[in-house]
């Protein structure tokens, strides 16, 4: 009957599909004749006809039925042993247990598993590995989980198992245990020829394999998946099924798992790995601390602080010091991983000095780079690490501080995209998609303008550049912008047309922040590629707390730079309006007049009248802000109006208030009052009653 469903649904007729799949439910079929029709056509079918609309809901309910048939096989230990008892039997026998097994895939892995561990001779623990093999690459993810045992024999028949059934791609995971001197010299064996088989297609060129190959391959693979590599696709939990050795109960596990979660616990293991072999190399060990600290950070929630104590992420990377801190988060940008960039610059913050500010050797400062990196997140704890460090001169990209924590008191803030092309009508077109997926585009005609462009604002998240591009071509620009602190870790996508260009590919291979766009047509073209472009790049958008958080912090941090002799590194005039839209939140307020008093400027003593004027104000605001004008008009000389004075007077004689009323009075005096004025102020001065 569901040879019947298969073919009307192939051969387009979708009434006769579903009268022969309501026929087959209507059945009831058991297990065993479940299981042979997955065994026939796969799995793949079952779940493609459950997507077909005009099979549902029957196709959705077979396909259920399937899987809990599958999932009750697979979870029978008797049923499994019984199969796995007639391996040894005659060949028809064997074979058509290996075909049940095969029906189970990687359910059943776990009890081969098993019994290989407790076999103890060797015709039937050979015979066991060869099943294994014929389960297909479908069980490569369990078999890997093996080499977690401590059991070196398990760890040898899993590594030749993984030689025979496993890819190029395997091979990263196998390396490490060719090379390592604590390996048994079976299990180095076993491994080299594995690695030899999968790499150089010959078992017999084990010979040719060394150390550095071995090393470079785990580094690579431990980058990747910083880089955003390596993910398993999610399903429809948005889960991935992660596989790991269990050696409480001595057998390999399973556990749904978040896909970025699940890749960087690969690329740590890589990169512990690679360490291990190369034990002082200060490369690998700022991979490591970068993968640990990106894992850890990816479970935290944004608003709480990374955990700490023995044991912790953030405490290992602590104990490394300053220089691998400080490379791991050149790696983190680099590899455009804005989580990982995040967690170092917060242990940055505890490390970090005026010092690593400063360009070493031409070379950008990370701390300083960090600044420029388009994610919100990135560019505020930079900002926060590099105010700590009270920096007693100036350095490249100070201005970008001031900048970010005043962006930081106006949530409302648009990203910003470059777009570069020779032909208008192509380039305008393209900025039009820009606009309306929530880009505001700076539109340009040749690369040296892009690059300018993105170098002189501190808000540009998204280089956009035509791949003929002309006035610098392609190869220059991205020289440019990547040889660049302001420029070097803003994503970059080249426009073009379907056909790639081998030199763009090229670039593409080495530099994580450089994508390749086909010319999109369509607001919905442009977002399709776009998106998951930065997705992988940026981190998760800020929350509401989060952006009330960063605020008061922002406050705070601009009125540490008020102080002394901070505002001749850190020009606070470009705050000045977020500062003043600021003293309209209480929770700001007085931070904020702080902040404001310390610019010196017409338009900011103006603002701290119009403040101590306002009536709706709390009565400290009010105060403190007279009490800050007073003190700026004797520092930088009386800014206001006359007509500003004039209403200040009004204001005081009206105000009811007792302590805004003096503060009102001292700005008024400040002013020098002339004699007259004095006169007429000192006889309608109230005469008290004699006591």
């Amino acid at each position: 009957m569901f040879d019947a469903v298969v073919l009307m649904t192939d051969l387009g007729r979708p009434n006769l599909a579903n009268g022969y799949l309501q026929k087959l439910l209507e059945s009831n079929p058991d297990d065993a004749a479940l299981l042979s029709m997955r065994d026939k056509h796969g799995p793949a079918v079952f779940l493609r006809l459950s997507n077909l609309v005009s099979l549902q809901p029957g196709s959705a309910t077979l396909l259920g039925r399937m899987n809990a048939a599958f999932g009750r096989f697979a979870g029978d230990k008797t049923r499994i042993d019984r199969l796995i008892g007639e391996l040894e039997g005659a060949p028809s026998v064997r074979d058509a247990a290996i075909l049940q097994l095969r029906s189970g895939g990687v359910l059943v892995v776990p009890r081969l598993v098993e019994q290989i561990g407790d076999v103890k001779d060797d015709m039937t623990r050979e015979l066991l590995i060869y099943t294994l093999t014929m389960l297909g690459a479908e069980v490569i993810p369990p078999v890997l989980a093996v080499l977690e045992s401590e059991d070196a024999n398990l760890r040898t028949a899993a590594l030749e198992v993984l030689g025979r059934i496993g890819t190029k791609d395997t091979a990263v995971h196998l390396w490490f245990f060719s090379v390592d001197a604590a390996q048994p010299p079976g299990v180095r064996v076993s491994a080299a020829e594995a690695v030899a088989r999968l790499t150089l297609g010959d078992a017999r060129h084990a010979s040719a394999l060394g150390r550095t190959m071995a090393l470079r391959s785990m580094e690579q693979g431990a980058r990747l998946r910083l880089a955003g590599g390596g993910r398993e696709p999610a399903g429809t939990n948005g889960k991935v099924t992660a596989w790991y050795f269990d050696k409480t109960a001595a057998g390999i596990r399973s556990t749904a798992a978040d896909p970025t979660d699940a890749a960087l616990h690969v690329g740590s293991r890589l990169a512990q790995q690679a360490l291990a072999i190369s034990p002082e190399n200060r490369r690998l060990q700022a991979l490591v601390v970068s993968l640990f600290l990106a894992r850890e950070r990816t479970r935290t929630p944004w608003t709480q602080a990374l955990p700490r104590g023995r044991g912790t992420a953030y405490d290992a990377a602590l104990l490394t010091g300053r220089d691998v801190v400080m490379q791991s988060l050149s790696d983190s940008l680099g590899s455009g991983n804005a989580t990982a960039a995040v967690a170092a610059l917060e242990v940055l913050r505890n490390l970090a000095s005026r010092h690593d500010l400063q360009s070493r050797g031409g070379g950008l400062s990370p701390l300083a780079g960090a600044l420029n990196y388009p994610d919100p997140r990135v560019q505020f704890t930079a900002a926060m690490a590099v105010v700590e460090t009270d920096p007693r001169r100036s350095f490249r990209g100070a201005s970008r501080v001031v900048e970010i924590l005043s962006r930081a008191l106006n949530s409302t803030d648009r990203r910003r995209a470059v777009v570069a092309g020779p032909k208008p009508e192509r380039v305008n077109a393209l900025a039009g998609l820009v606009d309306q997926n929530g880009f505001q585009a700076v539109i340009v005609s040749s690369g040296r303008d892009a690059f300018k462009e993105a170098a002189g604002r501190g808000d540009v998240q998204l280089v956009i550049l035509d791949a003929n591009v002309i006035r610098w071509g392609l190869t220059q620009t991205m020289a440019n912008l990547r040889a660049d602190s302001r420029t070097a870790w803003v994503p970059v996508l080249v426009v073009g047309d379907p056909m790639r260009i081998a030199s763009v590919e090229r670039m593409i291979s080495t530099d994580p922040l450089l994508g390749y766009m086909q010319r999109p047509a369509t607001v919905k073209g442009f977002g399709v590629q776009v998106g998951p472009f930065l997705a992988k790049l940026t981190s998760e958008p800020l929350s509401a707390a989060e952006r009330g958080e960063r605020a008061r912090a922002a406050v705070d941090l601009l009125g540490y730079l008020a102080e002394g002799q901070r505002v001749t590194i850190f020009d606070l005039r470009p705050a000045e309006g977020n500062l003043h839209a600021a003293i309209q939140v209480p929770q700001l307020a007085g931070g904020a007049v702080y902040a404001l008093a310390a610019i010196g400027t017409t338009s900011s003593q103006d603002r701290l009248a119009t403040t101590a004027m306002q009536p709706d104000l709390s009565s400290p605001v009010r105060e403190r802000a007279a009490a800050h004008l007073a003190f700026h008009m004797q520092k930088h000389g009386v800014l206001l109006t006359k007509t500003r004075i004039a209403r200040l007077r009004v204001v005081h004689g009206e105000e009811n208030e007792p302590g805004v009323k003096s503060s009102l009075a001292v700005v008024l005096g400040v002013l020098n009052p002339s004699a007259a004025r004095v006169g007429q102020q000192l006889r309608s001065l109230p005469l008290p009653t004699p006591k």
